[in-house]
């Protein structure tokens, strides 16, 4: 390996007429705070006196250089380089503003480059998903629809500091950042070496994520493999993170490893499984001479399920002798493959496939938690299963999730579940779906009291609005295409408030103690949650002092065009604990019914 470092000052980094650095498409986003970005702010304005500060440092892959336009492809450092280049414009519209127009020229050449005979263009160059917006908010303009919130929030940011400041401690903030402000450039010009390079000095600093490593393993051997290859990886590559955006992508590679493997594979072990699976099953890898290719830090396996139990597995790295035979693919063949279960977990994530019926069903999932459920969703849909089998598949996931998740059953257990099911016949998969969802479902007897039981929190509280969604559908035979409004139209509303002892709580709901009762301390936070104290509502509710807080409610509730609220002043003359209770235990008995043992 080649590597040319060389310290150079931002003046220096940016000053070369015919150099571009180009932040590739399978680059991640922008993602800069502003605690990073005020960091670099403060660590360049209190340099004092001829001290210099060190920045940090960018890797490139150089090729050969030219006596045109040289663009160097940012390997690492994108993060850095694309924040200098966003002060640099905050700083330039300042100086344009104000009249300084000498200076802001001097920026104008670190912001361009313009090779002899060639046209200008941007010396940070965003070949990636953020190009647009970054174009539309370095001219100032506002997007109506941004996807990166990060990026516009940089600009603001250093929009707004920069505005703060007197023109003369600008000056001075300017001369330190392009004179005294120091980055280390290491240039490659092999492509293998660029990749192992960021990993080996990121290894020494803030650990990466499990999506970092993979991208530079994927690639580093891409380039050994050949300058094809390489190509194909990096567009690729680009494909698949555009199809997690906005998406874990952490959670989609243990959860196409779960898929792949028909194991539970927990967080600490994504990368080393990735690596062996890699290793494996792709034929050019047979070729290369050494089967891992850098050293995993092992961590950790300590991880949280749906309901915040912390739990350990002691899962580590599948062996090659457990796994089924082993089909050797080309890399391009593992790449599809790769790119079309990303775009598959996207549309299972966001309930976006365009089938009204599957993505009802999606959404369904989501609400009620059910992450554990991707991976063996994702592989029974890329595998050819028919949209048919799918929808009936969703159903019966999401009666076994709800009885699972109200009887506190282990998420843990669930995803191993799950992933022993990927490996159906995606023909034919509803039989052993059906097989192990009965040996999976906790008995009636069992879901009926906990469900009339369970405490929906606050943090299950679109749990809540799920269950309450499916029993205003059961109990009014309204069309299923006419589901209750989103969270924005529709509220959970708690009958009984959950705070009531306030004088603003009295002052705003009424004054429900001394309507509860002498016991009111003690039952309160022991119904409160509960599914019968619970309903959906449009709108605010402005019940007011009262000594009948629930007789203030009726009037506002027989006006509601939700049928499980328009029948409570019917079907309640009063509401108190033992209403709660009597409401839970009849949506209990429906809960028998919407969601049944297969």
């Amino acid at each position: 390996m080649i590597i040319k470092p060389t310290s150079l000052t931002v003046t220096q980094l940016l000053g070369s007429a015919n150099e571009q650095y180009v932040v590739p498409a399978y680059q991640r986003r922008y993602s800069w705070k502003e605690r990073q970005l005020a960091d670099l702010w403060d660590d360049i304005d209190v340099i004092d006196g001829s001290d210099n500060h060190l920045l940090g440092s960018i890797v490139c892959l150089t090729g050969h250089h030219t006596a045109g336009l040289n663009r160097l492809e940012v390997v690492d450092g994108q993060q850095r380089l694309t924040t200098l280049s966003i002060l640099l414009h905050c700083i330039h519209e300042r100086l344009k503003a104000d009249g300084a127009t000498d200076e802001a020229q001097e920026i104008d050449r670190l912001l361009h480059a313009k090779p002899l005979g060639g046209k200008s263009v941007r010396k940070v160059c965003l070949d990636s998903m953020d190009s647009g917006e970054f174009e539309l908010l370095a001219k100032g303009e506002s997007a109506e629809q941004l996807c990166n919130s990060q990026l516009a929030n940089a600009f603001a940011t250093f929009r707004g500091w920069v505005a703060e400041i007197d023109l003369e401690h600008l000056r001075q903030l300017l001369y330190r950042l392009m004179n005294q402000a120091i980055v280390i450039r290491l240039d490659v010009s092999e492509a293998k070496d660029a990749f192992k390079l960021f990993e080996t000095i990121n290894n020494r600093g803030l650990r990466l994520s499990p999506t970092d490593i993979i991208k530079n393993f994927i690639l580093g051997n891409s380039a050994r493999f050949g300058k094809d290859e390489l190509d194909m990886a990096r567009r690729k590559w680009g494909q698949l993170i555009s199809h997690l955006d906005g998406i874990n992508s952490e959670a989609f590679f243990r959860h196409f490893l779960c898929a792949h493997l028909k194991k539970r594979i927990t967080a600490s072990y994504v990368i080393p499984n990735f690596k062996m699976v890699f290793m494996l099953e792709v034929e050019e890898a047979e070729k290369l001479p050494e089967l891992h290719w850098y050293t995993d830090d092992e961590g950790s396996d300590e991880e949280e399920d749906d309901d915040g139990y912390a739990e350990t597995n002691g899962e580590t790295v599948v062996k090659e002798e457990d796994l089924d035979e082993i089909e050797r693919v080309p890399f391009a063949t593992f790449l599809d493959r790769l790119v079309n279960s990303a775009k598959t977990y996207r549309e299972i994530a966001l309930a976006s496939t365009g089938k009204p019926k599957l993505d009802r069903r999606l959404r369904n999932l989501r609400m009620i938690k059910s992450l554990q459920t991707f991976g063996f969703l994702m592989a029974v849909r890329t595998s050819g299963c028919s949209d048919d089998n799918f929808e009936k598949i969703l159903k019966l996931t999401e009666a076994l999730l709800v009885r699972r998740h109200i009887c506190r059953e282990r998420a843990n257990e669930n995803e191993t579940a799950f992933a022993k099911l990927c490996g159906v016949d995606p023909r034919n998969p509803l039989p052993e779906v059906i097989e192990a969802y009965r040996l999976l479902s906790p008995t009636d007897e069992r879901f009926r009291a906990e469900f009339a039981e369970t405490r929906f929190i606050p943090r299950l509280i679109e749990r809540a609005r799920y269950c309450l969604e499916q029993i205003e559908l059961n109990r009014h035979g309204r069309h299923p295409e006419l589901l209750v409004g989103g969270p924005d139209l529709v509220h959970v509303e708690h009958i009984i408030p959950q705070k009531i002892k306030t004088r603003r709580a009295k002052s705003e709901f009424g004054d429900w103690p001394a309507y509860l009762g002498a016991k009111y301390e003690s039952q309160h936070p022991k119904f409160v949650s509960r599914i019968g104290n619970l309903t959906l509502f449009a709108g605010p509710l402005n019940i007011g002092a009262s000594n009948n807080p629930y007789g203030r409610k009726k009037s506002a509730y027989k006006e509601s065009a939700i049928h499980i609220t328009k029948v409570l002043p019917t079907d309640y003359t009063n509401f108190r604990f033992a209403q709660v209770e009597a409401r839970s235990e009849e949506f209990a008995d429906l809960a028998l019914e919407i969601w049944p043992i297969p």
